[in-house]
């Protein structure tokens, strides 16, 4: 891989993280209002929109890992803890969850929502509690 700048892999990070979530949303949205156009909708369909719909994630997660290898050490090691915080903290609550379900204290999750758990939790992390003295964002500056 190409030593780029690390400005210019967060440019090409963000060139390709918004066009995958605009088309995730639009994937998402369309297929469902898709399959409600059948009675009762063929294998093939809901197996096609459920197929399109998660691409864009599987396209973000190689951005993810992409922007990783083109940042030097230092960005690396806090987008690699913050992920793992968040994998933990969607680990955590995808539990907690299943065991109040056990119980029948909350209904059923949707399985989809750890993806967004899991990228809720991670920007966070990332955003305020992995920036040190040397980052835009952190204190005051």
């Amino acid at each position: 891989m190409p030593k780029v700048t690390f400005r210019e892999a967060n440019r090409r990070y963000r060139r390709g993280l918004i066009p995958a979530v605009v088309l995730y949303a639009i994937a998402a949205f369309a297929g469902s209002f898709w399959i409600k156009t059948f009675e009762t909708p063929p294998l093939w369909v809901s197996s096609l929109v459920a197929v399109v719909s998660v691409a864009p994630v599987g396209i973000v997660f190689w951005l993810m890992w992409r922007l990783m290898r083109e940042t030097d050490e230092y960005a690396r090691l806090q987008q690699a803890m913050a992920m793992a915080a968040g994998g933990l903290i969607t680990a955590f609550v995808s539990m907690a969850w299943g065991f109040l379900e056990l119980y029948d204290v909350v209904p059923d999750m949707w399985t989809f929502l750890t993806g967004t758990i899991f990228f809720l939790s991670y920007g966070l992390i990332h955003r305020f509690v992995m920036k040190g003295p040397c980052e835009p964002g952190f204190g005051n500056g």
